[in-house]
């Protein structure tokens, strides 16, 4: 009934539970498809291998060359979305979990299902920091969607005339149609204790944060928004006591497994 697709890829710099993240997701779906880079695929595949959802698993790899392709992160995203067999479905990365009741993402699923043409909802999402018990910020992002006439890329507005896009619109993965507009929004969800969200992992360990940061990310949203490729560059360190930092008061635990 809902599809989730997903990427996977630097292994070393990974820092979550790959099979705990499955227990969550297969709670609500009953497909995953993981893509990776074809370079990395015999390792991404062997690590998915070693946990007892691995006959659940789809994993896909795809030719792409990171250091060139600007927009790989979208294609990476787009190809597993492709391979999706539901007609509903979801995209959540590793560093997520999913949270609600699942008679919720029912209804939601047969609500996107009575629509004829491309569309999505928006489900809250929040970035837990430095503990289980405390959120930085609350946002929406087109999470669920039908699969037919969606497409993960740029947002047709942030393309620039040389071929490069405005990093401040895009990261290069939005829910876009053929022709690159955003696919429309039947419903934005508030967050509530029992309701359908997710719940963003990225900052619980600013020092994994960072090292990534570090090693991966920092260089590859710097070559984006300069255009210049920088091995030397070393982005600004996340620092503990950020003054947004408040109690979420949500119910624990603040996901479901199996």
């Amino acid at each position: 009934m809902l599809s989730l697709y997903t990427t996977l890829f630097n292994l070393s710099n990974f820092n979550f539970d790959i099979e705990e993240t499955f227990s969550n997701w297969l709670y609500y779906v009953d497909e995953i498809v993981v893509n990776t880079l074809e370079s990395q695929f015999k390792e991404v595949s062997k690590e998915i291998s070693k946990t007892k959802f691995a006959d659940s698993i789809k994993t896909i790899s795809t030719d792409l060359n990171i250091e060139e392709d600007l927009y790989w992160d979208g294609k990476l995203k787009n190809a597993a979305l492709e391979k999706c067999n539901n007609d509903v479905v979801i995209q959540v990365d590793f560093d997520e979990r999913i949270s609600g009741g699942r008679e919720a993402f029912t209804n939601l699923v047969t609500e996107i299902n009575r629509h004829d043409s491309p569309c999505s909802i928006m489900l809250p999402t929040i970035d837990l920091y430095e503990d289980l018990y405390h959120f930085v910020n609350l946002g929406y992002k087109w999470y669920l969607h039908t699969r037919k006439g969606t497409y993960r890329g740029p947002v047709n507005f942030a393309i620039k005339e040389d071929g490069s896009f405005d990093s401040e619109k895009s990261d290069t993965c939005e829910l876009i149609d053929a022709e690159g507009g955003l696919i429309p929004c039947i419903g934005k969800l508030n967050l509530t204790e029992n309701g359908p969200k997710i719940i963003h992992l990225g900052y619980l360990s600013l020092e994994s944060k960072n090292k990534i940061n570090e090693s991966f990310w920092g260089k590859i949203w710097h070559h984006r928004k300069t255009g210049i490729k920088s091995k030397g560059f070393i982005p600004e360190k996340i620092k503990s006591g950020d003054p947004r930092k408040k109690p979420h008061n949500l119910p624990t635990p603040l996901w479901p497994t199996l």
